[in-house]
């Protein structure tokens, strides 16, 4: 069999029924037109390949495109909670800057106290040491 030969079934094939149409066609379909038509059988076999090798591109294809789309979402949300972090990060750093704000003066208040004799116990009705604080 010469190349030209050989080449020919396949030039026929887009001939006879185009690939779109083949994509969305039955296999039963495409068996009742490939015996109606009269068909070789070699034909019959390329006209089912080409099928199945056009049918896997466009399952490929559409894997492919869910597997980007998923990889978006995915980036999104991985970038949405690294902002998130970052926002309880910075909420913490102002929480604990807060607290040792509120401890220097906890501290200055008991010294201011201790020097000028003023019963803290009295007014809060805590026990209050220097160096001890009730949530410590």
């Amino acid at each position: 069999m010469s190349m030209a030969e050989e080449a020919s079934p396949h030039v026929e094939v887009p001939k006879l029924i185009q690939d779109k149409e083949l994509i969305s066609i039955e296999i039963k379909e495409l068996n009742r037109k490939v015996k109606e038509k009269g068909v070789s059988k070699e034909l019959g076999v390329q006209l089912k390949h080409r099928r199945r090798t056009l049918k896997n591109r466009n399952y490929a294809t559409s894997c492919r495109e869910k597997k980007d789309l998923e990889i978006r979402n995915l980036e999104q949300n991985k970038n949405a909670e690294l902002q998130e972090l970052k926002n309880q990060e910075e909420e913490n750093s102002k929480l604990r800057e807060n607290i040792s704000k509120m401890a220097e003066r906890y501290e200055r208040i008991l010294e201011f106290a201790t020097e000028n004799n003023v019963n803290l116990e009295s007014m809060t009705g805590y026990q209050i040491c220097p160096g001890e604080r009730p949530s410590d």
